[in-house]
């Protein structure tokens, strides 16, 4: 059966069917050593030539390949038999081998393939221990100058349409695909397809969050000599680069997680990887990103989440010293966090000792409340203490009161606000109620009752606030898109807002672009959006947060990861970066002040390792970065005259319907395709036009259908503003 691209098309034998199946199968494939083999040009005439004489079904459809599943044992067997019959004809050998590798596109049938071991006795079938029958046939073709290429291509099939096994069985072999690279610098098509087979195969091995996919595997491949010997490779002048390049970085970026101390043994890895932020396609750079945040998950820390209060009270006897006063000086003493601390934490003792003596638990619902909205360490969990006059023995006493821990006066307190009655206070007893179900670790308690406090008066942030805590992102940036649009708002409920609107939109942002969407497709506008909107709160925060913010630390980290992957262009030395690289270190002397130790999480690192290795990386990688963007900018790029050679790469990718038009293929390894340049002003449409949330199911205004909202509630906020605009 002839493939396309060749020149000559054979003449077409059916398969087996019913009305041929009493003909005389052919295995004495002697025969096939006739000069049609021998004169063939290229691989895919001596494919065409073999399907033929073996009497195959079309192997390029659908129709075709259910006749190869249907006789499968039979076809197998006379195609292992000439395989072994001809063991010196490397023709036919790799001829076979071709053939075999077509089959691997539909997966049932890879999988009989791969349990195939070697050669057949009659009707007999041999099942092998490894699950590598197939690859017994294509590895030793990769030792000969004719069958390399073929048996390449082959694997490259294999890996690119198979599943996890097949992959890992490949990835066994790395050693040798590497080998070659190195052994033959010159030969762009074993750099091209070994690259193409590695990134494919060894990514199955790597794949999964806490632990390798195939640890055993991963243990016994020598993944440092894999990063060198592909990134080496890289470097290298080819006439068409694109494929190596992609399947490059996926292979960097995959490999990352579980390869770690590989990554620290060849730091040029890291340094491929930040190299990657200065692409102008938005898929590389999340690629990239996404390899390097990835690279440290496994060692990283976890954040900080409560205030030591004998370590915070010791640091304040010791004193602020006078570079981080003088700073605390310059932006306002009374509107920092350690000001606010203070003075929020005394103001609660003092609420407690007066409750202590009235046993007025609706009083102190009312001063407890507004001090939960001023700091995020307001509520102190202490007890009230006594000493016997007669012993010195110190004890708890609850003086009455239905609780003994301060911080359990918080629900008492709002049960005696909401028996009052008065609308007004309403607010204050679900604050106090959703501050003590946070302390507790009960968000999805906390984000209940917040929403239903959200029905009363949506212009409480603080109910948007605790909406933020939940683990969905979309649920989340919204709340908090929402909530920085309020008006019943104080600075602390403002910025603990902005940075978990931060969080949400990047962690977003990155994800759906490491989705590898086409250029301009909707998923691509709104990745993009995520990240302006993340970018656009990081600053302000940046900007605006009290210097002492115990979250400065992580906007910091995720500004710097934010510019580095949004803002094109920026000089090796990142001095464009160098005073949030300052505010950071003031950060870090603050939170060392407070007695907490800046804790190595996963983004620190990762942001570190930016600023460390992009210079580098720089001027290591980016050549390979600037032609790749060129590459892509090519809305027709012209096809090579080798693309267009009669090899077996054109019959393999053939896979036509039974309507005779060619199947959509997904990409493997592309990181998005023509033009990259934002259209920012239709990324705006990804944007609520009340409260700025980045989406994609935003509902159009039905008067000018030009602003979009979330829901019914940001355009109920927005119309006062709107309806002028909205009616002309």
């Amino acid at each position: 059966m002839p493939g396309p691209g060749a020149k000559k098309k054979a003449k077409k034998t059916k398969g087996p069917s019913s009305s041929s199946s009493t003909a005389r199968p052919r295995s004495d494939v002697d025969v096939v050593r006739t000069p049609d083999i021998d004169n063939s040009e290229g691989w895919n005439a001596v494919v065409n030539v073999l399907c033929d004489f073996f009497q195959l079904p079309d192997l390029t459809t659908r129709s075709g390949l259910k006749k190869v599943h249907a006789s499968f044992n039979a076809i197998y067997t006379r195609l292992d038999k000439g395989y072994e019959q001809n063991i010196d004809n490397d023709r036919i050998r790799g001829g076979i081998v071709g053939i075999f590798a077509r089959m691997c596109v539909d997966s049932l049938l890879r999988n009989k393939l791969f349990d195939k071991g070697g050669s057949q006795a009659g009707s007999q079938e041999l099942i092998s221990d490894d699950h590598t029958g197939i690859l017994n046939k294509i590895i030793p073709l990769l030792h000969i100058d004719e069958t390399r290429h073929l048996a390449l291509r082959s694997l490259s099939t294999i890996t690119h349409h198979g599943g996890s096994t097949a992959r890992i069985e490949i990835a066994k072999h790395a050693n040798v695909l590497t080998k070659l690279i190195r052994d033959l610098p010159d030969d762009e098509k074993v750099a091209e397809l070994s690259v193409s087979t590695l990134a494919h195969s060894v990514s199955a091995v790597l794949e999964g969050v806490s632990k390798p996919a195939n640890p055993c595997v991963l243990q016994a491949v020598d993944m440092v000599d894999i990063l060198k010997t592909v990134l080496e490779a890289v470097k290298r002048p080819y006439r068409d680069p694109r494929s190596i390049y992609e399947h490059a970085i996926e292979l960097v970026a995959m490999a990352s997680i579980h390869a770690s101390s590989a990554f620290k043994a060849y730091p040029s890895a890291i340094n491929f990887l930040v190299a990657g932020f200065r692409s102008k396609d938005w898929v590389t750079r999340c690629t990239c990103m996404g390899g390097l945040i990835r690279l440290f998950r496994l060692e990283a820390e976890n954040d900080q989440r409560f205030l030591d209060p004998m370590r915070f009270m010791n640091a304040i006897q010791r004193g602020v010293p006078d570079h981080l006063s003088d700073i605390l000086i310059d932006y306002g003493q009374s509107r920092s966090e350690i000001f606010l601390t203070l003075s929020c934490t005394t103001e609660f003792q003092n609420a407690m000792i007066a409750c202590m003596q009235t046993r007025d638990l609706y009083a102190l619902g009312l001063k407890q409340a507004p001090l939960i909205l001023k700091t995020e360490f307001s509520v102190a969990d202490g007890m009230f203490e006594v000493e016997d006059p007669r012993t010195g023995k110190r004890s708890i006493d609850e003086f009455g009161l239905p609780f003994r821990m301060w911080s359990d006066s918080l629900p008492h307190a709002a049960r005696a606000i909401r028996q009052k009655k008065k609308p007004e206070e309403q607010d204050y007893a679900d604050i106090l109620d959703i501050k003590y179900m946070i302390m507790r670790q009960r968000i999805p308690d906390a984000v209940a009752l917040a929403k239903k406090g959200l029905q009363r008066n949506p212009e409480q942030a603080y109910f948007h606030y605790a909406i933020t805590l939940a683990a969905d992102n979309v649920q989340g940036l919204r709340a908090a898109k929402k909530g920085l649009k309020c008006k019943l708002i104080t600075p602390f409920v403002k910025y603990q807002m902005m940075q978990r609107a931060v969080e949400h939109a990047g962690d977003m942002g990155v994800k759906v672009l490491q989705e590898m969407p086409e250029a301009g497709e909707q998923r691509w506008e709104e990745g993009i959006a995520f990240l302006m909107s993340a970018l656009e709160d990081a600053k302000a925060y940046v900007d605006g947060a009290p210097p002492d913010n115990r979250h400065m630390k992580n906007v910091g980290y995720w500004y710097i990861l934010l510019t580095l992957l949004v803002k094109e262009d920026l000089s090796p030395d990142l001095r464009e970066l160098k005073d949030a690289i300052q505010k950071l270190k003031i950060a870090d002397q603050f939170s060392e002040f407070m007695g907490v130790p800046p804790p190595k999480t996963n983004l620190r690192l990762a942001q570190q390792a930016a600023i460390k290795h992009y210079p580098l990386g720089v001027k290591e990688f980016s050549r390979i970065y600037e032609e790749l963007d060129k590459i892509k900018a090519k809305d027709a790029p012209e096809i090579s005259h080798e693309r267009l050679e009669d090899d077996l790469a054109a019959w393999l990718e053939d896979m036509r319907l039974e309507d005779g038009t060619l199947e959509e293929r997904t990409r493997c390894g592309g990181f998005g395709h023509g033009e990259t340049k934002v259209n920012f002003d239709k990324v705006t449409l990804y944007r609520c036009s009340w409260c700025g949330n980045p989406s994609a199911v935003l509902r159009k205004c039905s008067g000018c259908a030009k602003t979009r909202y979330c829901d019914s509630g940001c355009q109920k906020m927005h119309w006062p503003d709107h309806k002028k605009a909205c009616k002309s």
